[in-house]
């Protein structure tokens, strides 16, 4: 497949394969930009590649230097990588237990099958658990990871363009501020929208030196009032004065035939990757469905000049994708007419659903929208200590939008501790 640029110095084997990264790229994205599927679906055994990275799928799930079922779109590749495709009978390419997906068509409820024939249920269900597996035990035993308990003035969670925004603002008045994030590096939706305007912010960030940043840290649940963090090296039990929610949005997922076949990801997923320069196909189409943006747009514009790539931008409602180890057109609904379109790599487009289940946890009130559950928190406040804000809320995904949201917010936290 095509990139942009010539970064990758970076080299790793995948089920033997020698595959280039640029330096911090996820091995997922270093896949994919290859055109080889990752995964496995467990039941059916059909190829899977990656869709979301933000590991809210399993079409990247593989074994990395000897560890199972790794997210391998939230890990960055290193030199020397051993990656090998898991859930498999043969081989990645090959997978013999594909003859599940041949035999049952219309799918199949492997809990009753056979059920109550003497004999026959029992090597069934054995059957069905190798079927479902999901790679074979660590190389060598994991330790035990370290826990400990922390206090912090505020803790932000979610390291997106309103996380970034309010810890920099709260650290520029003085509060001391840990900000949490998932990701391979803080920045959130903003690195996938080089053109909205978005890096002024990062900079100011990121100039914001009284802010300790965790990346690669996943705030799991709360208990009570702490928030428990899981960070590469150790478990953290926060105990913040202050909790601030800024978990984003959930891409949207549109149901529609084949929708989970390798090559058609969320058209901020593709932003993603194209960071790194790597591009999941030579021929693209971005479907935008209705309320759907604006990662598709923002795409189509960086790449429209990228030689031997072609991308085009199609509104409407994807129907159905065709092709068997991947992608290889797609048929969208436009004003009322299905149109099929040649492709390698479909971008969806879709309405943001907010990540509400840590503000849920925390005690947020949800009100159902046609994107999904928005937490409310009038002027920011969820309760006592908590605090809300960015798409979470209901607050657009545009600059302005975010800043004033941030201004809002941190005016009433600073008013509530001062006042």
């Amino acid at each position: 497949m095509p990139r942009t640029g010539d970064t990758c110095t970076v080299r790793f084997s995948f089920d033997g394969e020698v595959i280039e990264a640029a330096p911090g790229e996820p091995i997922a994205s270093a896949i994919a930009a290859r055109g080889l599927s990752i995964a496995r679906s467990p039941k059916f055994h059909r190829p899977r590649g990656p869709a979301c990275f933000r590991s809210a799928c399993d079409g990247c799930l593989a074994r990395v230097s000897g560890q199972p079922n790794i997210m391998t779109c939230m890990v960055a590749a290193k030199e020397g990588d051993v990656v090998e495709s898991q859930n498999t009978l043969g081989s990645r390419k090959l997978d013999l237990l594909r003859i599940t997906d041949w035999f049952f068509p219309d799918g199949m409820n492997h809990h009753e099958l056979f059920a109550g024939v003497v004999g026959v249920q029992k090597v069934m269900q054995i059957f069905a658990r190798r079927v479902a597996g999901l790679g074979r035990l660590p190389a060598e035993i994991v330790p035990a990871r370290a826990a400990r308990r922390r206090d912090v003035d505020v803790l932000v969670i979610g390291g997106g363009p309103s996380g970034m925004a309010v810890a920099s603002r709260l650290a520029d008045a003085g509060r001391g501020v840990v900000i949490v994030d998932d990701g391979l590096e803080i920045g959130g939706n903003a690195l996938s929208l080089p053109g909205a305007g978005f890096r002024g912010l990062r900079d100011r960030f990121a100039a914001t030196t009284a802010i300790e940043v965790l990346a690669q840290s996943t705030a799991v649940g709360t208990f009570g009032d702490d928030v428990v963090v899981v960070t590469p090296a150790e478990t953290l039990v926060f105990s913040a004065g202050e909790r601030v929610l800024a978990t984003g949005a959930h891409d949207g997922v549109l149901a529609f035939a084949g929708n989970d076949l390798p090559g058609v990801m969320s058209a901020r997923a593709a932003g993603v990757m194209l960071r790194f320069g790597a591009i999941p196909g030579a021929r693209v189409v971005v479907v935008v469905s209705p309320l759907g943006g604006p990662f598709g747009e923002a795409y189509a514009s960086a790449i429209g000049k990228v030689a031997g790539v072609t991308v085009e931008v199609v509104r409407g409602d994807p129907v159905a994708a065709k092709g068997v180890d991947r992608v290889r057109a797609i048929t969208v609904r436009v004003d009322g007419a299905n149109r099929e379109i040649e492709a390698d790599a479909v971008l969806i487009d879709a309405p943001r659903a907010p990540s509400y289940e840590l503000a849920e946890q925390l005690g947020a009130r949800l009100v159902h929208e046609p994107r999904g559950y928005v937490a409310q928190a009038p002027e920011g406040r969820v309760r006592e200590g908590v605090w809300a804000c960015g798409e979470l809320t209901g607050c657009p995904l545009d600059l302005a939008a975010i800043e004033a949201d941030a201004d809002a917010l941190v005016a009433a936290m600073l008013g509530r501790v001062t006042g």
